[in-house]
């Protein structure tokens, strides 16, 4: 783009090109407008035996998450660590159970998605969060994590007595933190 062959009919089509290589590829419609483009033959990817620490701090820091939640029939507190992925990196999720010893791995047939997830409080209180306290996050993410923990600390002091303070912390984290 900076030499703004971009704007040339070759780039453009280079464009098209990686277009139809990522994700779920190119659109049909696309497709029609632009029959002679044909995306790229991806290389396999061979997964390691064993996945590095750091790579998962920084895999997670991009595609994994940290929820809580309070099931309003009941007022239980519920914690959830998870990645999602396309359900075709289905083997690398399970890499990640066995990284962690924990957690599980459910493929969306509906959706192509399959998530890793882990929803025992005692696993994420004893593996989850302290695989972070050595390899930390290196960006936003950490201040959910820092909630995460901050919310699973008053949780394991105080259980069901911390709702109102553990709403606090819901209230205020991922997508409803304030700049």
């Amino acid at each position: 783009m900076y030499k703004k062959q971009h704007l040339t009919p070759s780039g453009f089509s280079t464009i098209l090109t990686y277009y139809a290589s990522i994700n779920r590829g190119i659109s049909p419609s696309v497709s029609a407008a632009f029959p002679e483009i044909i995306g790229v033959e991806k290389e396999t990817v061979v997964l390691p035996e064993n996945l590095n620490p750091l790579w998962v701090s920084g895999f997670v820091a991009g595609d994994g998450g940290f929820s809580i939640g309070i099931r309003q029939e009941t007022g239980q507190i519920y914690f959830r660590f998870h990645i999602t992925q396309h359900n075709r990196d289905s083997l690398l999720m399970n890499l990640f159970v066995k990284f962690f010893d924990c957690g599980k791995v459910n493929i969306r047939t509906n959706t192509n998605r399959c998530d890793y997830y882990v929803q025992d409080f005692l696993q994420i209180y004893e593996t989850i969060i302290p695989h972070f306290d050595k390899y930390p996050l290196c960006n936003i993410k950490s201040l959910d994590l820092a909630d995460f923990k901050k919310a699973a600390e008053l949780f394991r002091a105080n259980g069901r007595n911390s709702t109102e303070d553990i709403k606090e912390i819901i209230f205020n984290m991922n997508s409803k933190r304030e700049d």
